[in-house]
């Protein structure tokens, strides 16, 4: 009797491809639930003291829900200008989609330039853009000019005379006035506050002659006859400050508008931030908060992370150069 040497036969070719495919499937079902999101409330960085910014997101929330599933939650991290809630969402959150950061751009295209911060521009993931203030410009009762026009002449004539009042050395605010500067061919003289109210507040006792800020601070001055309005910083009138020119209008080539949205972290997976920035558009467009919006004077102006991204480079490149010029960039 003679014992075979050859190996008992295998599984056949159909059985291999079979199990194969069954596997790949699997495999594919494992990965769509490994990105099952969200799976809990997502939780809004936001990095300023509570105000107006955390209630827009807390309306946003309500219809953003709709399309998410899950509420959305804010939690106030101040301080630094807003890096100290960046720092957080850079480093220590998970990058999973249910911690964002949303606010202003400054923390994320001018912060890191200027100091030793545990983030840079690459640790952070735009997820949305959702309005824009706007930005603009006023002049105290009684200056010596009453449009951007009369202003250029007045500082071209009286070089450093002009002063403004910003929200602090450094800011975005501060950069602004220096950016218009800039662009007009004059000197001013920058006269740093401990934040947009009180600089606001020097433009209309008349310590500086200059303020710039959110319309939300600078309007109801205006509205009550203790300011006036000059210029808006975006390309075009907006739609909550028609009757205020844009700083084209008046011959100065100049258009900074402020970039407010969602961040997410850097490592945050793409079809994550593609299903936050949907639900962040469908909420753009609630009637509670296309209410909100009007009542504050802010513009809805959705765009989707592609474009957001592209917007904040632009603006990452420009506010370093400036402060390079400046003597205020950080070295090493």
């Amino acid at each position: 009797m003679t014992t075979s040497t050859h190996p008992p036969p295998g599984p056949s070719r159909r059985a291999v491809l079979v199990a194969a495919a069954g596997a790949a499937a699997l495999g594919g079902l494992g990965l769509r639930v490994a990105r099952a999101f969200p799976t809990e409330p997502v939780t809004v960085i936001i990095p300023y003291a509570p105000g107006t910014t955390d209630q827009l997101v807390r309306v946003l929330g309500m219809g953003m829900e709709k399309t998410l599933g899950k509420p959305l939650v804010t939690e106030t991290k101040p301080g630094g200008g807003g890096s100290v809630g960046a720092s957080y969402v850079a480093k220590r959150a998970k990058p999973d989609g249910h911690t964002l950061i949303f606010g202003v751009s400054a923390f994320h295209t001018i912060a890191p330039h200027q100091t030793a911060l545990p983030y840079g521009f690459a640790d952070l993931k735009p997820v949305a853009r959702l309005t824009v203030g706007p930005n603009m410009m006023a002049a105290r009762v009684g200056a010596p000019f009453k449009d951007v026009r009369e202003l250029v002449a007045y500082a071209k004539a009286n070089p450093e005379k002009v002063t403004y009042g910003s929200a602090g050395t450094g800011g975005a605010l501060h950069l602004a006035g220096e950016a218009f500067a800039q662009a007009a061919g004059i000197k001013l003289t920058h006269v740093p506050f401990q934040g947009v109210t009180p600089a606001v507040a020097a433009a209309v006792g008349g310590t500086v002659d200059l303020a710039f800020g959110f319309a939300q601070a600078v309007m109801p001055q205006v509205d009550g006859g203790r300011l006036v309005a000059l210029a808006q910083f975006g390309p075009k009138r907006t739609k909550v400050l028609p009757d205020v020119p844009t700083f084209r209008d008046m011959g100065v080539d100049l258009a900074m508008p402020p970039l407010t949205g969602f961040w997410a972290p850097a490592a945050t997976p793409d079809d994550v931030v593609a299903k936050l920035a949907e639900a962040i558009r469908v909420g753009s467009m609630a009637p509670d908060f296309v209410a909100f919006c009007e009542k504050s004077r802010t513009e809805i102006d959705y765009v989707g992370p592609a474009e957001f991204r592209r917007e904040l480079e632009t603006e990452n490149a420009f506010f370093l150069d400036m402060l390079k010029r400046l003597g205020m960039a950080r070295t090493g």
